[in-house]
């Protein structure tokens, strides 16, 4: 017996069952806080608990390449003006024990602004040791003949020379930085074969889909050189940190958007590697304030960091410890950002660096 097809009623009740499905569908992802990180991340209803009772949640992100993503959220009560206001003044906002030194450079930034920073002895000495292809910091040919002229004209009293060439350099980058962006950054000739940080932060901002999907104009903005592009509010500074037994320098660019949309968060904060001394060849973080309904606030990080150390025949083992450290320490370092932001407003600079008004981006 054959089956009668459905009736015309029966095909619009079908029809309309399916557009309520995926209105509702809908509904639910325009009320997701967290929906901006998606595809790279996707809360379960666990971890939705966890927050919505007070907890924090970390997790490490499926990566590609030599990349290394880490999620974290907790609950925050503050709002976007507030997190801008810290930000701006970064050194209050970042200084702990692991950070040895932080400066926010002027704009233009001036040489002046390195007088605080100072060079590891192992460094100094892994500069004297310095051959392209052969050296223990990443720098470029350059930078390596710069120092070893240094050194050879400076005989015994060379540190000194060494560490004021250091200043020179970041001086250097910086500016090459902001007016050609990572393409005009030379190879770096460590102890890998020679590779550009445009290539390397190239495929972490492509690998970072959530960004590129939800904020298109900001993405484009992290991929140019700052000279390039206008309508962000943004700086750099320097930092002196440590990591594990290492000590790491390193510039960032930090850029600052309050989104113009539905579902988009408050306000979204990237920071853009623009270069280190050790362990990273490109990093892209992004620190956002997102909302759930009218007072429900969370603070989110999701880093992703293309790391050197992740390849070769130990990379697999390499990978797995750096992550279980970043997806354990994650979670403290969020809820100290959270007291810091919570304590009030940041403390007064001085002689803070006029900013950039910012525009609303999608």
């Amino acid at each position: 017996m054959k089956r009668r097809p459905p009736g015309r009623a029966a095909l619009i009740g079908r029809l309309f069952a399916l557009l309520v499905i995926q209105a509702t569908l809908l509904q639910a992802r325009a009320t997701d806080p967290f929906a901006f990180f998606e595809p790279s991340v996707s809360l379960t209803a666990d971890e939705r608990k966890r927050l919505d009772s007070g907890g924090n949640i970390a997790r490490v992100v499926p990566a590609q390449e030599h990349d290394i993503a880490v999620f974290a959220a907790v609950p925050v009560n503050v709002g976007g003006d507030r997190f801008v206001a810290w930000v701006r003044r970064i050194e209050a906002l970042k200084k702990t024990s692991y950070v040895l030194a932080i400066q926010r450079v002027s704009n233009p930034v001036r040489l002046e602004d390195f007088d605080s920073l100072t060079v590891e002895p192992g460094d100094l000495e892994d500069i004297r040791n310095c051959k392209p292809g052969k050296c223990a910091l990443k720098l470029t040919a350059a930078e390596i003949e710069t120092f070893q002229n240094t050194i050879r004209e400076h005989g015994t009293d060379w540190k000194p020379a060494v560490e004021a060439a250091f200043r020179r350099m970041m001086l250097q980058r910086i500016q090459t930085y902001l007016a050609k962006g990572h393409e005009g950054l030379s190879e770096i000739r460590d102890v890998s074969p020679p590779h550009s940080p445009a290539i390397a932060f190239t495929g972490v901002l492509q690998r970072s889909e959530f960004l590129t999907r939800q904020l298109p104009q900001h993405a484009a903005y992290l991929g140019k050189a700052p000279a390039q592009t206008g309508g962000v509010e943004s700086f750099v500074y320097w930092s002196k940190e440590l990591f594990s037994r290492k000590t790491v320098i390193s510039a960032t660019e930090v850029s600052i958007v309050r989104p113009n949309g539905d579902g988009l968060p408050e306000v979204v904060i990237a920071s853009k590697q623009i270069f280190a001394t050790h362990y990273m060849d490109a990093s892209l973080g992004v620190t956002a304030i997102v909302r759930d309904g009218p007072s429900k606030r969370y603070l989110t990080y999701l880093n992703r960091t293309d790391v050197d150390v992740v390849g070769g025949f130990f990379g697999g083992l390499v990978r797995s410890i750096l992550q279980r450290r970043l997806r354990n320490e994650a979670p403290g370092v969020l809820i100290g950002l959270r007291e810091r932001l919570e304590s009030g407003e940041p403390p007064a600079a001085a002689d803070a660096p006029l900013a950039i008004r910012a525009q609303p981006l999608r």
